[in-house]
């Protein structure tokens, strides 16, 4: 059975040159599909995707720029050449950028032509088969990295699938430790944006002006210091995936810029005055109760909104215990130390305030002072794993100090009697040194029972 010939788009706005490709290409053994506008043929490649695009840089409505960036968003493994009568440097390198194969300028030779499509062709067929095999070791290892995804965390990771094919804003809440970065990584290599950048940036870590500088460029000139140029966090994010760790420690200033910026999916650097598009994917996290800062006035509810399109809550490690060996095995690695029975029972048991990062930091200790030996429970640091049973043991301390106090009245009754022994049996005398009446006494004594000396 002949396998299909290769089908070519060519985009381009003069109807000469359409003919004269149409009918070069055929006669080299080539379908051909034709589009006059941008639009037409983003349409095209979505409703039926070529094997290659020839694209012109200049054509009415959107440019060829613009169709090379929703092309390939569309089909990523889509080999473009672009063609222009303007063939710039600058051009030249903004559409290698944005993933053209090869760049040629008009008028051409059709000899050039053909190598190019050859080459192209080429690289497309091998392109499509390494991602093949990508998303079949995808599919056998599952979440790349989540130790525990069939264990306790098992139904994080079912819920964080559903949102990984989307473009939805995913926030990731948990207390620190437990892995946020972890999952925002897992997400974005998993996502159909595998192929473009995975840009993280610590919100916490960074004075507000500065923040704003990383996340959204700054112009020459912008700030004393600034002698170029210097594109942001979200340019260089574009075609992959942005998370903003600590998200809710930003000031409010710099949250209104955000929200704008998410809203407009484009932002003007430091010192510039026009925006410029971006396209990625959000993912951010923190280690706050987002929505209790939104009740108390410190976190904007719109950015809230719209940062919470898919809110992912990922559970501390104490909750999740089963994961504990799973985590100290792979923390150790192949070649590490054994862990004795008695040191896992103590790492089973602790609470683990500061989750994985703690248990990390544990295991590399131990492992540091056990030398060629296992883990023995006197490697770990000191207390670990002592918590639940000093709890226990104080909560059998209290409840046996709870059993042992006396009661008010009792306290009372062994107090007057002795009273009344030290003065031999003289009630008058004993009133008067508890400072009570003799009468009072004498009632106090005939309710417990006691006969009068």
């Amino acid at each position: 059975m002949t396998a299909a010939a290769p089908t070519i788009l060519v985009v381009d706005d003069e109807a000469s040159l359409r003919r004269l490709l149409s009918f070069t290409l055929a006669r080299r053994g080539f379908r051909v599909a034709l589009a006059e506008t941008g639009e037409q043929a983003v349409e095209m490649v979505e409703l039926d995707p070529p094997d290659i695009c020839l694209l012109d840089v200049m054509l009415p409505g959107i440019d060829g720029l613009e169709v090379l960036r929703r092309a390939r968003r569309l089909v990523p493994d889509l080999p473009v050449i672009m063609m222009t009568a303007f063939g710039t440097v600058e051009r030249a390198v903004e559409a290698m950028k944005l993933g053209a194969h090869d760049f040629i300028a008009k008028p051409f030779d059709m000899d050039r032509l053909s190598i190019a499509v050859k080459n192209a062709l080429s690289m497309g067929r091998l392109s499509r088969q390494v991602r093949r095999l990508t998303d079949e070791l995808r599919a056998r290892s599952g979440f790349r990295g989540i130790v525990g995804a069939d264990a306790g965390l098992a139904p994080t990771v079912e819920l964080v699938r559903k949102a990984v094919p989307t473009d939805l804003t995913v926030l990731l809440l948990g207390e620190s430790g437990v892995g946020k970065e972890l999952f925002a990584r897992a997400i974005h290599d998993e996502s159909p944006r595998a192929g473009g950048p995975f840009v993280a940036i610590n919100c916490a870590a960074l004075p507000e002006a500065l923040l704003e500088s990383e996340l959204f460029g700054h112009e020459r000139g912008a700030f004393t210091g600034a002698d170029r140029r210097r594109a942001g966090r979200f340019e260089a994010a574009d075609g992959g995936t942005l998370f903003l760790d600590e998200v809710a420690e930003t000031s409010p200033a710099m949250q209104a810029k955000l929200l704008r910026a998410l809203q407009e999916r484009r932002a003007a650097p430091l010192g510039g005055s026009e925006a410029r598009p971006f396209d990625v994917r959000v993912v951010c996290a923190s280690n706050r109760d987002l929505q209790g800062l939104v009740r108390e006035g410190l976190f904007r509810e719109d950015l809230y909104f719209r940062l919470a399109a898919f809110p992912v809550t990922i559970p501390p490690l104490r909750e999740r215990r089963e994961d504990v060996p799973l985590l100290a095995r792979h923390i150790l690695g192949e070649g590490g130390p054994a862990l004795a029975a008695e040191a896992l029972e103590r790492l089973e048991r602790h609470d683990w305030p500061g989750n994985v990062r703690e248990l990390q930091n544990a295991l590399r200790r131990a492992a540091a002072l056990c030398g060629e030996g296992p883990i023995r429970a006197e490697h770990l640091p000191p207390g670990l794993g002592e918590r639940a049973g000093a709890s226990a043991r104080r909560a059998g301390e209290a409840m046996q100090d709870a059993a042992e106090i006396e009661t008010l009245e009792d306290v009372e009754r062994r107090h007057v009697l002795r009273a009344v022994e030290l003065c031999a049996g003289n009630l008058a005398e004993a009133a008067r040194r508890l400072g009570v009446g003799r009468s009072t006494l004498y009632r106090k004594l005939e309710s417990w029972g006691v006969a009068k000396p």
